[in-house]
C-alpha cells in the first residue's frame, strides 16, 4: 500500500512539473523590423580636386563639378560609387574613384 501511495505521488508531482515545461512559453525570436524600414546610412565625406583642372565626378545619380583644390563636402549613402565623369591625366570617364562606406567618414579624398 505504501509503495502504490509513494508511486502515485510521483507520477501526480512529476505530471504537475512536466506540464510546466511543456505548455511554458516559447524562446522569444528577435527579428528587426527597423532594419527593412530604417534609412540609408548616411556618410560626410569631402573630394579635393588636386589635378590642377576642373573636373567632374559622378556620385551615384548626381553630377559633382570640382574646380581645381576647391574641396566639396558632399552626404553619400553607403554603397554609392564615385567615379569619374570627365577626362583627367589619371582617370578617364567612367573610371572608378571611390565606392562610400562607413570607413570614410569624415575622410577628405584628394583626387589626382
Amino acid at each position: 500500500m505504501k509503495r502504490r501511495n509513494f508511486l502515485a505521488t510521483v507520477v501526480i508531482s512529476s505530471s504537475l512539473l512536466v506540464s510546466q515545461a511543456v505548455f511554458a512559453a516559447p524562446a522569444s525570436i528577435h527579428s528587426p523590423v527597423n532594419a527593412m524600414f530604417g534609412k540609408p546610412k548616411t556618410v560626410k565625406l569631402t573630394l579635393v580636386n588636386d589635378s590642377g583642372a576642373p573636373m567632374e565626378v559622378k556620385c551615384g545619380d548626381d553630377v559633382v563639378k570640382l574646380d581645381a583644390g576647391k574641396p566639396v563636402t558632399l552626404k553619400l549613402t553607403t554603397g554609392t560609387r564615385v567615379v569619374a565623369n570627365s577626362t583627367s591625366p589619371m582617370h578617364q570617364p567612367g573610371s572608378l574613384i571611390a565606392e562610400v562606406s562607413d570607413s570614410l567618414s569624415g575622410a577628405t579624398l584628394h583626387i589626382k
